[in-house]
């Protein structure tokens, strides 16, 4: 058969399960960067299989890219982008390449958290304005 029918790369965005200590269940967000979470299902018969992760405010246009791991077995591999926007939707997908092409998995959608407190270093404070008051906070 030809490779390219060998290519049998099934990209999936982990949702409810983990499979690798050092890679969160499934992808997850903060206030300032995500923790991409894919799985790798095969090499296509090649001995490497390059990974990363597209990512973008439009479905239509994942215009970012992280890094690109190199992946020599099946399994979990994980990716953190610093510098995403608090409180707002991105949309990803995994994707993988090897000597046959390269194959991409669903497109998936995440919300990054939203700050609730303007006042960081003092979120009680923050919630009673007009009270002026000394706050100790551990």
């Amino acid at each position: 058969m030809k490779k390219e029918l060998l290519l049998i790369l099934n990209i999936l965005i982990l949702v409810n399960f983990s499979f690798a200590v050092s890679c969160p269940s499934k992808t997850a967000t903060s206030f300032r960067f995500i923790t991409f979470v894919g799985r790798l299902d095969g090499l296509g018969g090649d001995k490497e299989v390059k990974v990363w992760f597209e990512y973008g405010l439009n479905k239509d246009k994942l215009d970012k890219k992280t890094k690109e791991l190199i992946l020599r077995d099946s399994q979990i591999f994980c990716l953190r982008e610093r510098g995403v926007k608090p409180c707002t939707t991105y949309y990803y997908r995994a994707v993988a390449q090897n000597t046959a092409g390269i194959n991409y998995g669903e497109i998936k959608e995440i919300k990054t958290l939203c700050q609730k407190f303007k006042n960081k270093t003092n979120p009680i404070q923050n919630s009673y304005p007009d009270k002026k008051s000394n706050w100790i906070i551990f």
